[in-house]
Formats: C-alpha cells, structure tokens, sequence
C-alpha cells in the first residue's frame, strides 16, 4: 500500500476516533452534571460523534494527498495524518458545541457577544495546535497507527455499548410490593383512577354527545355516578393535576406555572394513601406530571411512560449537542408522526396497569392511569374515517407547528379530535373487559375524568391553557362504586377536582386531617343524602296520593271530618307542589352545588374564575396576549356556552341586576384566593429541566419561543 493510501486512511480514522472522543467526554460531562437516566448516551456518542468526523477526516486526507504533490512528507507521515484527522474533525465540532453551550447556559439564549466568541476562537484554535504538536509526538513516540485508531474506537464502543446494557432498575421488575391489606381497610375498595389528558365532557355519549361514539366509557357511567357540572381548576395540565392530587386550588398548591414544581410541604392523596399501608402506583404520561415536578410523592411504583426518540435514542442521548442537530433535521424533514415519539398509547399505558394490579392482588391499592390520546398532535385514523384498516396514518396536526388554526379549521381539527376520543375509548373495551373477567371490576371504586378540555374556534382560539371558559374547564367526572351502587345517577349540582381526593380517601377509610388543607369534600356523600332525601320525597308524594285516593270520594260524599279534611288538603297541596312548574330562579340556587375556583397563569395570561349561584365570573389580566376582557359575567344556566358577557347588564334575573353580581364576586374571588394563598406551601425552587424534557414540553404545545429552537 502506498504512502499516500496510508495517510490517507490514517486520516480518515483520526477523523473518526476525534469526532468520538469528544462525543465521549461530552456524554461524561453530562452524565455526571445532570446525572444518568440511562447509560447509552457514550456509546451513542462514540458512533454519532464519529460518523460525524468521519468526513472532516476525509477531508484531512485529501488535504494531505494535495500537500504530497509539492512535497514528500517525511518518516511522521501516519502520525501526523492521524492527528491531522483528528483536528480537523474535532476543531469545527467543537467550535459548534462551545458556540451552543455559550449561547444556552452562559448567555441565556441572549447570542454570545464578540468577547465571548473570541475566546470560543482562542479555545478551539489552543486545542489545533495543541493536538498537532503534542499529539503528533505522542502518536510518533507511541507507534499509533490507523489500525490502532479503529481498534481503539471499536473498543470503546463494545465497553461502552456493555455498559448501557447494565439495567438502571426499571420500577416494573420490582412493582409486586407485597403488602398485605391493612387493618380496618378489609371491606374498603380498591380504586383505579383514569386521567384523560384534553377530555372535553361534552364529546362523551354520557354527557350528551350523539352517535354512541364513547360505549366503553359510556358503560362505565351507566355503572357509576356521573357528576354533570364537574369542573377543572385550571385549563392546562400541570396545575389542574395538582389541584386533582392535592386537592387544593392553584393560588393554595403554587404548582401553576412552567417551571413550578410541587412542594413537599403539600399532603398529596398517594401520600394520605401510602401512609395507612395502601399500595400506591401511577403511571404518569405527560412530562407535566412527572418526578421531575416533584409528582412522585408517597408512590410504591412511579413510571413516567416515557416517550420514544428518534433514532432509538434515549433521554441521556438527548443531552448530546449533535444529536439535537439530527433530531431537529429529522423535524424539519417532517415525514409521518409516530404516537409514540409524543406520549404512549393507551394499549401500553393499560398494559402496565395490568401488571401493577395482577402483582399486587393480595393487597389494598390505588392506581392512577394517565391517558393522552385527546391532547395533540391529533392523530388520523384511517379505520374511523372510511379508509381502511389502518389504525394510523403518520398524520397529526400539532399545536408546536400550527399554534394559531384558522377559522376555517376548526370542523377538521373537531373530526380528529373526536376520533381520538373514539380510538382511546376502543383501547379502552380490552382493560375494562380484564377487569371483569378477573373479578376485580365489581369491587373497585374506579373514577374517570379530566385534567382539562380543549377550544376549537368557540372564542375565537383553539388548544388550551389561554382561557378558562368551559369548554376548558368543563371535565367529566365518573365515579363508579363498589358493588355500582347509585348505578346511573346523574348529579346536577356543581363538583370539582378538589373533591376527588377525600372522596377516595374516605372510600377507602382514611379520615381526612384538617392540617393536610384538603379544600374539597366527599362526593359521595353527597349522593347519598341526596339519594335518602329523594327517597323521602317519593314516600312522601307517594303517600299523599294513596291519601287522596282513600279521601276524596267520602269527601265528595260530605263523610270526612274536620281533621280528615285538613289531612286530604295537605296531600293535595304536596301533589300540586309536585306537579307545578318549576321556579326557574331555582336554577340559580341549586342544592349540593360547591364553589368552583379556577386561575391560570400561562403564557402571560393571568386569569381566575368564581362559578356560584349560577352565574361564573372571569377576572383577566389587562392587555392580555390573548385578549380578552378583563371582566366578564355569565348566565352558565341559561348561557351554558357563555355567548354572552353580562358584566354591564342592567336588567335584572331572578331580582339581581348581573352588573349588580360583579363587586360582590369579584371580592368573594379576590378574598377566597388570598385565603388560598396565606396556606399555601413556601415556593421551592423551580424545576431544572433536561433538555429532553423541555422538547416534550415543546413537542406538546407547553413550551414555545427560543427554548425549543434547539428541539
């Protein structure tokens, strides 16, 4: 082989390993900074980083192969066309890294000034000449060839590739925690709870929509209670899952902005659970929600069904630089969507809820199941829309790509919306049909709701987190009992979020504490009076009518006396009573109703709401980017899709001008809330953030702007 051949691949392989030594020291680097979520990410490096030098190795080799015609080279030829490899792959690599990292951690996305560029140069220009003559000596004196080079790379890659092999401990090779039932808590029910993310009520069977599109879901509900008028405490998913597991509003949790995290001062329901011997589990599927923010309290089993990256990479590989640059191509290029890049699908979600529940039979747990298939990207389904079989199509409108919809759009982005929820509630049947079959579906208090709805177009936006209309707010809410007791009822009055956790505390026996500074009630409860109060009633009707039945021919004939007329007029009044038209003013005081609260502090938009007595106020901050009034009132009973803002209306309803409402709610709200927040847990600080999970947070609509221009 000629000289000229072997400086030539000697090159091209110092381009090689270089490019993969740097990629490994920048794996390390981040693996002991940011600690290790995995183990792939250096030998992830190592081939990436390699590849990538490969080229600027060639480069250096025909370099070389130019430099030969005007003159020989000498005895140094391999080893300096091995270093010559080496830095011109690893110099414009590092120029880009350092470049990037000044950019992003020094400068804050501000751009790095002239000083800092010049000492970028300076830094790069030391290691060229650095590893010219240093490393050409110690490749000389050492006799490193190119076949020394591609050993070396081949080595690192198998120790490291065994490496990433050693298990870092998934949850579900140990989720069989082997507690027995507690004391007291033998005749208690276990409880699964199914968070849908973006679940907007009104496109379920069950709460009205036609065309028996949710049956699964629908049949859950025939089993259990359906609360009418469930509310969420904010229209994004973060702070609303907060308020649901700590049963406290946003102004009393403080987990409500972007960054913010739970605080381990609140008594969250897994803990109140784990702490009275409960065997505790979730399956967390959003980045929101996840230990990052401090939601892995009081768990025996925490999973954040993690999404899939491309190229088979990990969250440690998401940390390397040039993996973002291939995985931002990858976006770029667009192409078909995969489910399982954004969240996992409801099959795996359901199929790990299996697990946990077969593994921990014997005792008494509470399972919470997060599923995703209504937040966006809305997926097509070409089985649902008439062309064919296929589950998936690759197609997905997503809010990080189209953040504003137009108009026009909004009866396409409703169909594959609505599709979603058909598709989730298909996934559904198999899981609910286990539970059966396994005898575990009678016994188990199962809740189904929402985080939040969803808008399309119907005050002027679409997505969530900007607004708190109902179409946001407005969630479902099913509790189905132990034994279906109350099957089929249908509850009227306003519930909310917070009223989960003591509703499922008390169902399994745990009393409340009043220094946990729980804010909502038991629900059930509450279906139990009203239940005993409409049993009343109807003994009372029912008995009036037999008394009118037996009395009212002897009184035509003149036989009754006095007492036995005063006795037939009281049974005749409670039939009229009965049988009269109802007070419509009687929506406006609904009995059982609870204080809904919501606020919302997303994208500079700070907003709050009071919903009572029939009426909803919503309070928004001036100049809003949204904007929207800073004060608008609502009729939700007789203007449910809140149309129009009656905040300077006159006229009165029900004896009240609504104008008249406003100062009195709004104090209410402003007073209530402050109340909220002198309880509330000292704010810790913020959420430091991988860079995977802030491109999740991107990837699902959360995060904007120059944070997830490297995503």
């Amino acid at each position: 082989m000629s000289s000229r051949v072997v400086n030539f691949v000697n090159a091209a392989l110092g381009g090689v390993i270089g490019g993969a030594v740097l990629g490994l020291v920048e794996s390390l680097f981040l693996l002991v900074t940011q600690g290790a979520p995995d183990l792939l990410s250096p030998v992830y490096a190592l081939v990436l980083y390699g590849l990538i030098g490969l080229p600027f190795g060639i480069a250096a080799g025909f370099a070389m192969l130019g430099v030969a015609r005007v003159r020989e080279w000498g005895d140094t030829e391999p080893h300096l066309a091995t270093t010559m490899g080496a830095t011109f792959a690893v110099s414009p690599m590092l120029l880009f890294i350092l470049f990037y990292l000044g950019n992003k951690v020094v400068y804050h996305e501000q751009g790095v000034p002239t000083t800092g560029k010049l000492a970028i140069l300076v830094i790069v220009a030391g290691y060229a000449l650095l590893e010219l003559t240093a490393g050409t000596m110690a490749n000389k004196r050492l006799g490193l060839t190119a076949l020394h080079s591609a050993g070396a790379w081949v080595a690192l890659v198998l120790f490291f590739g065994a490496v990433s092999a050693i298990p870092m401990g998934d949850p579900r090779s140990g989720w069989a925690h082997g507690k027995s039932v507690p004391g007291g808590m033998a005749d208690n029910p276990n409880v699964l709870i199914i968070a849908v993310d973006t679940l907007r009520a009104d496109y379920l069977g069950t709460y009205g929509k036609e065309g028996n599109p949710t049956p699964v879901i629908d049949a859950l509900a025939s089993d259990g209670v359906v609360f009418e008028n469930a509310s969420a405490h904010a229209s994004w998913t973060r702070s609303s899952f907060a308020s649901l597991w700590s049963s406290r509003i946003p102004s009393s949790h403080n987990a409500d902005t972007k960054a913010s995290r739970m605080s381990n001062d609140l008594v969250l329901l897994s803990e109140a659970l784990h702490d009275a011997g409960v065997t505790t589990a979730n399956l967390a599927n959003n980045i929101n929600v996840t230990a990052t923010f401090n939601f892995d309290q009081g768990y025996d089993t925490f999973i954040y069904e993690a999404p899939h990256y491309h190229f088979g990479a990990t969250e440690s590989v998401f940390g390397l630089t040039f993996y973002k640059v291939v995985h931002k191509l990858r976006e770029k290029l667009g192409g078909s969507k995969e489910v399982g890049t954004f969240y996992q699908p409801a099959e795996v979600v359901l199929d790990d809820a299996k697990g946990f529940i077969q593994a921990n039979r014997e005792g008494r747990w509470m399972l919470g199941v997060h599923l995703m298939e209504p937040h966006d990207p809305y997926f097509e389904h070409p089985y649902l829309m008439g062309q064919g079989d296929a589950e998936f199509n690759g197609v997905g409108f997503a809010r990080a790509e189209v953040e504003s919809p137009k108009l026009d759009q909004a009866e396409y982005l409703k169909k594959v919306y609505f599709d979603e929820i058909k598709h989730m509630d298909k996934k559904l049947a198999p899981f609910v049909a286990w539970l059966k079959s396994e005898g575990l579906y009678d016994d188990t208090l199962i809740v189904l709701t929402a985080d939040h709805g969803e808008e399309f177009g119907e005050h002027g936006g679409f997505w969530h987190g900007t607004t708190l209309y109902e179409e946001q707010i407005h969630v479902p809410l099913v509790v189905k009992l132990p034994k279906n007791a109350h099957a089929g009822a249908r509850v009227g009055w306003q519930a909310r979020l917070v009223d989960v956790a003591p509703t499922i505390a008390t169902a399994m026996g745990v009393q409340v504490k009043d220094e946990w500074g729980w804010m909502g009630s038991d629900l059930v409860a509450q279906v139990q009076l009203d239940a005993e109060i409409a049993e009343l009633e109807k003994r009372e009707l029912d008995d009036a009518r037999k008394t009118v039945d037996e009395l009212s021919e002897q009184r035509d004939a003149g036989l009754l006396g006095a007492d036995q007329l005063d006795e037939l007029a009281k049974a005749e009044a409670r039939i009229a009573k009965d049988e009269a038209d109802p007070d419509p003013c009687a929506l406006y005081a609904v009995k059982g109703d609870r204080t809904v609260y919501a606020e919302q502090d997303f994208e500079g938009n700070v907003l709050s709401a009071l919903k009572a007595g029939g009426f909803k106020l919503i309070v928004a901050n001036a100049d809003n980017p949204r904007g929207l009034p800073e004060t608008e009132l609502f009729d939700v009973r007789a203007d449910p899709h809140e149309k129009a803002n009656l905040a300077a209306v006159g006229s009165p309803v029900c004896g009240q001008a609504p104008s008249a409402r406003v100062p009195e709610m709004k104090q209410k709200l402003e007073d209530d809330l402050a109340t909220a927040a002198s309880g509330a847990p000292i704010v810790e600080q913020e959420a430091e953030m991988s860079q995977a999970e802030v491109c999740q947070l991107c990837a699902l609509g959360y995060m904007s702007g120059p944070a997830c221009d490297e995503c």
